[in-house]
């Protein structure tokens, strides 16, 4: 921090005294972060610093559960950094758009990228904060492109402000809160893709999801890639949704079907064996030949029993 950063710091007066939590990761610039909060601590004691349990794939500050700030806010993003803080507890969007926010049915996902230098960043960080702040289905995620290049080169981020909702819909530019939220509340609800879907399932929300999916007839974009996840937890959700599938539609799962065949010889073995069971729930007797013959070249023994009781359960239901 140069000086002028440092009076900054210095010289405010919080509202409160927010409470940030420093996510945990293993990212070679996670150092630099954790120096930030200790040089911020021998200035002032105007932030209560944590470490934080929740998962993350970059360093950052947690704002609230659902904003991460990957970014140090030094030059022209500590003034708004600053007021957003101040914005965390009582955020206080207009009337419309309030309302609009109480219309966000299902969790979204926001990702802004800035960069210290760019003119219209800082207006962007004080309008998204205080929205994440006032609804907690809006999960936002700032990012410095420039100290993550990486994941600014996966996201195809050519220049800041770039906001990204979901992994599809994206803004260059400065954009209105308004256009923001009216884009969130009218996106199609059937391109929840898999983050959204697995923030879904771990808020304890597996029926609203098979609900959805039943009412409209349709899959979700992101649904497969539930039953493909790494994490054990985030598959058996999908796959007491898949048991109700079959039952009630089984028409549905087809497409599916398909999906969890192409993906099989590239999967994990623990995904493997997960993928056989739901294979039996909702295959055919096309399905049962090809799993018969995965079983001939399978060598690992779990597998082959899964793919045992997968068959005897296709023929239980022919």
């Amino acid at each position: 921090m140069d000086n002028i950063t440092q009076e900054q710091i210095r010289a405010w007066t919080p509202l409160g005294r927010p409470a940030l939590s420093i996510a945990d990761t293993e990212h070679p610039e996670q150092k630099r972060f954790e120096a930030f909060v200790r040089q911020w601590q021998e200035i002032s004691a105007s932030i209560s610093w944590t470490d934080s349990s929740q998962p993350a794939d970059l360093p950052g500050f947690f704002l609230k559960n659902n904003i991460l700030y990957s970014a140090l806010p030094l030059e022209r993003e500590l003034s708004p950094f600053l007021k957003s803080l101040d914005a965390l507890d009582k955020p206080d969007p207009e009337d419309g758009i309030r309302k609009i926010l109480n219309h966000i049915e299902v969790p979204c996902r926001l990702t802004l990228y800035i960069a210290l230098q760019c003119p219209h960043c800082p207006g962007m960080v004080e309008r998204l904060i205080p929205l994440a702040a006032a609804c907690e289905k809006i999960h936002l995620h700032i990012i410095d492109g420039s100290l993550f290049p990486e994941k600014a080169r996966k996201d195809k981020v050519m220049s800041a402000p770039c906001l990204i909702l979901d992994d599809d819909t994206r803004w260059t530019g400065a954009v209105a809160e308004e256009e923001i939220v009216d884009m969130i509340v009218n996106k199609e609800s059937m391109d929840l893709d898999t983050m959204a879907l697995k923030t879904i399932l771990e808020d304890g929300r597996a029926a609203w999801i098979t609900e959805q999916m039943l009412g409209s007839n349709r899959l979700f974009k992101g649904f497969s890639g539930l039953l493909l996840h790494e994490t054990w937890s985030v598959r058996l959700g999908a796959m007491v949704v898949v048991e109700a599938l079959a039952e009630k539609a089984p028409a549905l799962c087809a497409d599916l079907e398909k999906i969890l065949i192409d993906a099989f010889s590239t999967l994990a073995v623990a995904v493997q064996g997960d993928v056989l069971y739901t294979l039996g729930e909702i295959g055919t007797p096309d399905t049962l030949n090809w799993i018969a013959a995965q079983k001939a070249i399978l060598s690992h023994t779990d597998l082959k029993d899964a793919a045992d009781e997968a068959i005897q359960s296709i023929k239980d239901r022919f």
